[in-house]
């Protein structure tokens, strides 16, 4: 079966899109490509984000209001994503036919899950899989987080099952235990490991901001879209007040919680990072929080192997993927964090002690034949394998839903589905009620 994955993430910067053969336990990807997002729909995103904080969340009212442009900006995007599903066929000769379906993400506007907002659950990716079905031929899987929601999970992360597809071929080359390690906008880990009887264990959890916070520093001060190869960050040294500040309130839920104390199962959102006073302080040089603002992503994600229960064998293998890795600077602190190479805040040196390992084995995913620029948009080729098969794709051990949940909607070409935003958006119960 061969499918097509698109993804788009919250860094806005381009349409990913794979096609993956899945071969009984095989997968594979044939073909890849990302097309720029451009900086005109990146801003216009930016802005219906915007506009979504200022009216609490309500997509429904936006987009009745013609002064928001929500249809200019909605076609465009679903444009953009069929254009690369053409490139895709092109490069690799194939045609609609060939294709059972496409898994198509859309683009996530808001995120608030049981973990950071108990009293107002809600999800919002934007896209219609109708049209981009319409557009290209293929039947289209949409609207993937919305069910795990609506059955009490966090609706994320998805790519635990995923990854544990991947581990099962990994195993055989004993690359095991293995934590899949994604460097986005927000930074989300897959341990999978086996306990002391050698049954097979598996966690999943985002560890909060990864790329969120540079990158608004690069915008804000130096009109950049990120700190490119580290150029910044390499000539500041981290402030330990600031990455204080940083871990006890930078993170915090609707409820006020600190997201990064939280037990999994648990995701985030950027929409509640906060930017505190301290990151845009003028009186701290800017290489200064731009490298603090990097160790900090690298910190939480060692800091967060804390939830690796005692009773699982320990990881060697970290697997990298995700454009926050490309970044230097934040792949030589993560590799320093965890070997026990780096100085820690005091109050936390006892966690670290018990989460490193000298021994750790960081490589790239690609180096095992799981490309990760495409990473991310192969977890919805999978989902949209395992929505026409008919296989759950999120757990209560990785997500926290209450059953087993196969997630998506599936459409055909021509068949008027209307649907152009997540069932499970702002307002949701009221409709179910």
């Amino acid at each position: 079966m061969r499918c097509i994955g698109i993804m788009t993430g919250n860094s806005l910067d381009a349409v990913d899109a794979v096609i993956t053969e899945f071969r009984n336990s095989q997968i594979k990807d044939l073909c890849g490509c990302s097309i720029p997002f451009p900086p005109d729909l990146a801003d216009r995103f930016r802005r219906l984000k915007t506009l979504l904080a200022q009216n609490g969340g309500d997509i429904s009212t936006i987009a009745s209001d013609p002064a928001s442009e929500f249809d200019s900006l909605h076609n465009d995007y679903i444009r953009l994503a069929a254009r690369a599903v053409k490139e895709l066929l092109h490069q690799s000769k194939l045609t609609p036919a060939d294709i059972a379906a496409i898994g198509f993400h859309g683009q996530t506007c808001a995120h608030f899950p049981p973990s950071i907002s108990p009293e107002d659950v809600h999800t919002l990716q934007i896209g219609s899989g109708q049209m981009l079905a319409d557009l290209t031929g293929i039947p289209v899987v949409f609207d993937f987080r919305s069910d795990d929601l609506m059955n009490g999970g966090e609706a994320a992360p998805l790519a635990p099952v995923h990854n544990r597809h991947i581990a099962a071929d990994l195993k055989e080359k004993c690359i095991f235990p293995v934590v899949f390690c994604n460097g986005g906008n927000t930074g989300n880990l897959t341990v999978i490991s086996e306990d002391a009887g050698a049954q097979q264990c598996i966690l999943g959890f985002d560890t909060g901001p990864f790329n969120h916070f540079p990158d608004t520093l690069a915008r804000l001060e130096q009109n950049l879209p990120c700190d490119l190869d580290g150029r910044f960050g390499s000539r500041g040294t981290v402030n330990p007040e600031l990455l204080r500040r940083l871990f006890n309130q930078a993170v915090i839920t609707s409820s006020g919680e600190n997201f990064l104390l939280k037990t999994p199962p648990k995701s985030s959102d950027p929409a509640w990072y906060k930017i505190i006073p301290e990151l845009t302080d003028p009186n701290i040089p800017f290489e200064d929080r731009i490298r603090t603002a990097e160790f900090f992503s690298a910190y939480i994600f060692v800091y967060s192997l804390k939830y690796i229960p005692d009773s699982w064998r320990k990881p060697d293998f970290f697997l990298i993927f995700g454009g926050g890795w490309r970044n230097p600077v934040v792949l030589k602190d993560f590799s320093a964090l965890l070997r026990g190479k780096a100085e820690v805040l005091p109050e936390h040196r006892q966690i670290f002690q018990t989460v490193t390992n000298p021994l750790a084995q960081i490589c790239w995913s690609d180096q095992y034949g799981y490309g990760g620029h495409y990473m991310e948009a192969r977890i919805f080729a999978d989902m949209a394998r395992c929505k026409l098969i008919g296989e759950p794709f999120s757990f209560p051990e990785t997500t926290g839903c209450k059953t087993p949940t196969v997630g998506g909607i599936l459409v055909h070409p021509g068949e008027g589905n209307t649907q152009r935003w997540s069932r499970a958006a702002k307002g949701w119960r009221l409709k179910q009620s």
